[in-house]
């Protein structure tokens, strides 16, 4: 059971949270010709609190609306009910205090590398001048190995190249808090496993708050302090939360032969073999 402690010291909360889609005017009326208001309910009361400067991973199978949670937190999308709070205060739209990195990149592909960074920068915090923001941009490009590549465009990048980028980007702005959705869904299984490294050595010297949404086992057991288990959508709920074994610095070796680590693994593959063939049956 959660203290009254534990409640105030999350840095972030989620209160019992539904989302509902519902259609578009022009699709209200159903083939039958009758008229239907119905939405799609994607997340029905979910409640989660995250501690500050944790790893936390969501997983659960396709369609189960974790992308749709991961919206909610960066503002992108409002709640149809309950409300999510950032240090206290109620996310009701993006904001600087949240950096984002989709799986998609989303680089500006008319700027170079150091470009897109030094635009976020000037973007989150007007009053930096273009020299220090240049030299900020510079910093963070190096953190993820980008050194000789800052004056490229994204065109002459790799995918793993332009999710660097990203990375570099969205934590130049400072957040409090960094949402990834599936960042490296993207990549080939090499660059995946080396980006993966790479955020956790940028982690482990940040040590911002991370939520990531994954659909990889392995990679949820790699980077994370807990793991939140979704359910099959629709009316998706938060099935269970998993604490992992606080070892750090994480190392492949240990997630692969640790008993504990091999326990929730298993654990991990009941969930989603068992949500994922319900929603095969219905």
């Amino acid at each position: 059971m959660t203290s009254s402690k534990d409640y105030r010291e999350a840095q972030l909360r989620i209160e019992n949270v539904s989302k509902v889609f519902t259609p578009e005017p022009s699709l209200l009326r159903s083939m039958s010709g009758r008229r239907s208001t119905a939405g799609y309910i994607a997340l029905e009361d979910v409640n989660l609190r995250i501690e500050d400067n944790t790893f936390v991973s969501i997983i659960g199978p396709s369609g189960c609306g974790k992308s749709t949670l991961l919206n909610l937190m960066a503002g992108l999308d409002e709640p149809s009910s309950g409300q999510i709070l950032l240090d206290g205060i109620r996310i009701r739209g993006p904001g600087p205090d949240r950096g984002v990195v989709f799986q998609n990149y989303v680089l500006m592909p008319w700027l170079t590398a150091l470009e897109n960074v030094i635009y976020a920068i000037q973007s989150a915090q007007p009053s930096t001048s273009k020299g220090s923001a240049k030299e900020q941009a510079r910093e963070y490009l190096s953190m993820v190995d980008l050194d000789k590549a800052m004056g490229r465009y994204p065109r002459e990048m790799s995918g793993g190249m332009k999710q660097r980028v990203a990375i570099a980007r969205a934590l130049s702005i400072k957040p409090k808090i960094l949402l990834m959705d599936e960042p490296f869904g993207a990549l080939d299984a090499l660059t995946r496993s080396y980006l993966q490294e790479e955020v956790l050595q940028l982690w482990e010297k940040q040590r911002v708050t991370v939520v990531l949404v994954t659909h990889s086992i392995d990679e949820a057991l790699l980077l994370s302090d807990q793991i939140v288990l979704m359910s099959r959508g629709p009316n998706a709920k938060i099935s269970d939360l998993i604490n992992l074994p606080r070892i750090r610095p994480r190392k492949r070796s240990i997630i692969e032969t640790h008993p504990d680590f091999l326990a929730v693994k298993q654990r991990l593959e009941e969930h989603l073999l068992k949500e994922t063939r319900a929603i095969e049956e219905t």
